[in-house]
């Protein structure tokens, strides 16, 4: 008997074979040679998985040279969140590694008596890392000069950035989500706020709702309902608008759901949260808060004295949490930096012309490249996987290198790939950006293979239909295949 079921369990094993995404390191794969590979990948891209899509690829090998395999490579495509890529080498490239934005804190007045006799003036800088707990530092520089009385306004100063809040074609049915929040000269929280729903005190009644920061600002609407169904909620920002509306049933049994909502006009969200801060904190203030565009406050350096300022970390770990975890706030307002900073005006139309001039002296391919925005939102972003891979081999020999690749993320380590490609023949070699928005899932970056080559590599894939697995199953087993990639045994003079 027992000899039968240990027969049944070998026969049942050997039928059963592993799928590739769940080798041991021991049980790794065989490596495969340059015609190896290309077969294997001509192949993939020509099977049933990759029916039905539209593909576009490019893999160079860095140690010589070589270009690999392509498909299409010269074709724009949606490249979704991989845009980024272009965003962040551009903004190591002109900024350097050390650049910080800079939020001022001004006075505007005269100051009698613990009395400010004027107003406060925030100047922004579009840093998008501020947030509210910095205020503690400004309450602290006021109290220090003895202001306890505000008789002016409390002004906030945008102007850095144009006033074209979102990217052009977004998704109307997205606008509610902190990953399309509003790109501002003023920015705080990363533009969103907190909202966390718990089940009510018994079914039928409705959920508890609260929200962080605990704002006036923002409006919520409950029109939810405690009960023993599975959770089902809905939370949509009405637009131009702070009302939040939600809606559905929470399951009586529930952990707290927790969602981060988009914000309108980040500048008066600032304002607001500031001016709240401060009255909380025993300051009295007798004006109201303002935008300096809407009232039209103009600055005159002669009557202004700055009395403190908040630095952002450095572009360094900037871009690090921008391409780890496809911050896209972070690239709307780099964009913008790099528009104000090469024309005195920070708009996309400029980041876009700027980032041309940065990257100008790479000799990228030409005339396929468009940057709708910074975070590749748009499905107007085009580029071609040569002008991608092109990008990754000049960065892999500028001075930012070691930089722009350690904020990659890293196949089963970090960021968006953490949880992707975790085999062990395949943790930790591939260091590169994710993209995904409807119809579009894209690859880009690097990777370690088998011979000690480093590849870039870029595969787009647009027009999936509702194949968005089938898409990602082929790229992740082209991961695979290059991982596996040695060719040493065919190459003579090394």
């Amino acid at each position: 008997m027992n000899r039968s079921i240990t027969i049944f369990i070998l026969l049942l094993l050997h039928a059963y074979k592993l799928p590739a995404s769940e080798f041991r390191a021991d049980d790794a794969p065989p490596g495969l040679s340059r015609a190896e590979l290309v077969k294997e990948l001509e192949s993939l891209f020509n099977g049933e998985d990759a029916r039905g899509i539209l593909w576009g690829v490019n893999i160079f090998n860095l140690n010589n040279n070589d270009r690999i395999f392509s498909l299409n490579e010269a074709k724009p495509f949606r490249p979704a969140s991989n845009l980024k890529v272009v965003i962040a080498a551009a903004a190591l490239k002109a900024l350097g590694t050390t650049y910080k934005y800079e939020t001022k804190l001004f006075i505007d007045g005269k100051i009698k008596n613990g009395t400010l006799d004027g107003n406060i003036v925030v100047m922004g800088s579009g840093d998008p890392t501020f947030h509210m707990n910095h205020f503690d530092k400004w309450r602290e520089a006021l109290r220090k000069y003895n202001i306890g009385t505000i008789n002016g306004d409390i002004i906030g100063v945008d102007t850095i950035f144009d006033d074209q809040k979102i990217g052009i074609l977004w998704s109307w049915d997205d606008l509610s989500n902190c990953y399309s929040a509003q790109v501002s000269g003023l920015q705080i929280n990363n533009n969103c706020l907190r909202v966390s729903v718990e089940p009510g005190i018994k079914t039928g009644f409705p959920a508890k709702i609260s929200k962080t920061p605990n704002t006036s600002y923002v409006t919520i609407y409950n029109n939810t309902k405690t009960s023993t169904e599975p959770t089902s909620l809905a939370f949509k920002r009405e637009s131009k608008t702070n009302n939040i509306m939600i809606k559905g049933n929470i399951q009586n049994q529930s952990d707290n759901i927790v969602k981060w909502v988009s914000v309108d006009n980040p500048t008066m969200y600032f304002l607001n949260l500031f001016h709240a801060n401060l009255v909380n904190n025993g300051f009295k203030i007798k004006g109201k808060i303002a935008d300096a565009r809407d009232i039209g406050y103009t600055i005159d350096r002669n009557r202004l004295y700055q009395i403190e300022s908040i630095e952002s970390v450095s572009i360094r770990e900037i871009i690090n949490d921008f391409l780890k975890h496809s911050i896209n706030l972070y690239g709307e307002s780099i964009l913008k930096t790099l528009g104000f900073i090469y024309f005195n005006e920070g708009t996309t139309y400029n980041g876009r012309l700027a980032i041309n001039l940065i990257l100008k002296e790479y000799n990228l391919p030409e005339g396929i490249l468009f940057i709708a925005d910074g975070s590749g939102l748009s499905n107007l972003n085009l580029i071609s996987p040569e002008y991608m891979t092109s990008l990754l081999k000049s960065v892999s020999g500028s001075s930012y290198y070691q930089v722009f690749f350690d904020a990659l993320s890293v196949s089963g380590m970090s960021g968006t790939l953490r949880k992707r490609l975790t085999s062990q023949y395949l943790k930790g070699s591939v260091h590169a950006k994710t993209g995904y928005i409807r119809n579009v899932r894209t690859l880009s970056g690097y990777i370690d293979t088998f011979g000690n080559d480093r590849l870039a590599f870029a595969i787009f894939a647009n027009n999936y239909g509702p194949h968005m697995s089938r898409a990602e199953l082929v790229i992740n087993q082209a991961c695979r295949l290059m991982r596996r990639f040695n060719d040493n045994n065919n190459r003579t003079g090394e």
